[in-house]
């Protein structure tokens, strides 16, 4: 059986986490952004990386670099976070209803305050609704490079740690 490189990992792990994305919203109905879709994407995200690294742990030397480590853990996260952004722009392309309630409860807090006129709620309204998915999809991205750097930088000091030992 041929293994899977770092790279083949990522591409499983985001399919991964599309698939456990769409079986919350559409089958428990939870919306985006949910606990539940957090903490799901969360451990599939480390568990992606985590793989990739144990995996590459095995193969290496004792004297391997701490840049090796997190090459190989970059090739994982950066194709999820590739993988996550097009589901993110597909996903919330097909569905506007989302965006729109958002807009929504924005409009209805700026109205509870009492401080906006109408017109000026209106434009934040239009606002929102046009920087929408450029906002999002930045902080898509943002968050799983972040969240990718972080899990990938921890999990090489400690692996190449182990290594010595």
């Amino acid at each position: 059986m041929k293994t899977l490189n770092a790279t083949q990992k990522g591409l499983v792990t985001g399919l991964l986490m599309i698939a456990v994305m769409l079986i919350i919203f559409y089958k428990l109905n939870q919306q985006p952004n949910s606990i539940l879709q957090f903490s799901s994407f969360l451990i599939i995200y480390m568990g992606g990386i985590l793989w990739s690294m144990l995996t590459f742990n095995r193969t290496v030397q004792p004297q391997t670099k701490l840049s090796e480590y997190f090459s190989n853990g970059f090739k994982t996260f950066v194709v999820v976070t590739l993988i996550m952004t097009l589901y993110t722009f597909i996903f919330y392309k097909l569905n506007p209803g989302i965006r729109d309630a958002q807009i929504a409860f924005n409009t209805q807090l700026l109205e509870q305050q009492h401080t906006h006129t109408q017109q000026e709620i209106d434009m934040n309204a239009a606002q929102f609704k046009s920087i929408f998915m450029t906002v999002t999809i930045s902080t898509t991205i943002f968050i799983y490079l972040l969240l990718g750097s972080i899990i990938t930088l921890l999990s090489s000091v400690i692996l190449k740690q182990l290594k010595k030992i």
